[in-house]
């Protein structure tokens, strides 16, 4: 049977806007012949009460167009569900389509729609809210609170707002427990990742595997100031792990237990926790198309 398939576009996501783009799209998919309905975000949240009033219909795949909060909020609604959805990214990071390979470019979308494969993957949760990248607290959560409703977006925004904030930046007072171990300390930014990178191709755990149910937390102690490039060379380098001041552990369970800093990330939106909070892996939990090789 010939798939069909739901879109669920974010308009205004990404560097650019959406709506060209994707009448570009459209174009494209009538030409290959394959049928689709599409329905337009309005505002957050938006995408997950679409997603949930395709459940349980002859839906199709059900495919997300837009950045890593377009993404999540589509995916939260179909975790641990048997549908599969796709995804087209248009966001200014990309974190895990990056990392799965899934283009972007209107002339390869046709093949990953009508080729790819499901891949059942990990999703990382805390509370209520799910993860697919990355969360974690400190200088990137610091980021992310600047990120918020910002006009500076992609790769030149996070440099921007890097350099706004890494000399006045002191590091963050925590205590946490990593599969029952405990940490205290100060700490220049913890991460707990799902993904291999935050988007932008910047590694932040290089090991990290989407089938494995564990997550990878990459924990960076204060360093200083002439270090900084070594670092960033590290991250978008894919070593970060076997940088100085950084340790990192494969683990099941996370839980936060004080924070003297106010913002906690979770795939680049920024939340105040009710603590202790504690993130743990749903193995498996969502079927993602992928592209085939």
């Amino acid at each position: 049977m010939k798939r069909t398939y739901q879109f669920i576009v974010n308009p205004v996501a990404g560097p650019k806007n959406n709506v060209r783009y994707f009448k570009a799209l459209k174009a494209v998919l009538n030409q290959r012949g394959i049928a689709f309905d599409s329905q337009k975000t309005k505002r957050a949240g938006h995408a997950t009460e679409l997603v949930k009033k395709l459940l349980g219909q002859q839906t199709g795949i059900i495919v997300s167009v837009g950045g890593d909060g377009t993404f999540n909020e589509a995916a939260s609604a179909l975790v641990g569900t048997d549908q599969q959805m796709a995804h087209i990214p248009r966001g200014s990071g990309n974190g895990l389509a990056r990392m799965l390979k899934i283009p972007n470019k209107i002339d390869r979308i046709g093949d990953y729609l009508e080729w790819g494969k499901a891949k059942a993957i990990d999703v990382g949760k805390i509370g209520n809210h799910n993860f697919f990248c990355t969360c974690g607290f400190g200088f990137d959560a610091l980021i992310a609170h600047h990120f918020d409703g910002s006009e500076k977006r992609g790769l030149k925004g996070y440099v921007h707002y890097v350099a706004k904030s890494f000399f006045r930046f002191k590091g963050v007072e925590a205590q946490f427990a990593l599969d029952g171990k405990a940490y205290q300390g100060r700490y220049f930014t913890v991460t707990i990742a799902n993904a291999n990178q935050y988007g932008n191709d910047a590694f932040i755990a290089p090991s990290a595997e989407l089938e494995d149910g564990l997550l990878n937390v990459t924990m960076i102690k204060p360093f200083p100031v002439w270090y900084a490039p070594v670092l960033a060379v590290a991250l978008f380098g894919n070593w970060i792990d076997k940088a100085r001041y950084v340790e990192t552990c494969k683990v099941r369970e996370v839980e936060i237990r004080s924070l003297s800093q106010p913002y906690f990330h979770a795939d680049g939106d920024v939340y105040q926790l009710q603590l202790p909070a504690k993130i743990t892996v749903q193995p498996q939990a969502l079927n993602l198309l992928v592209p085939s090789l």
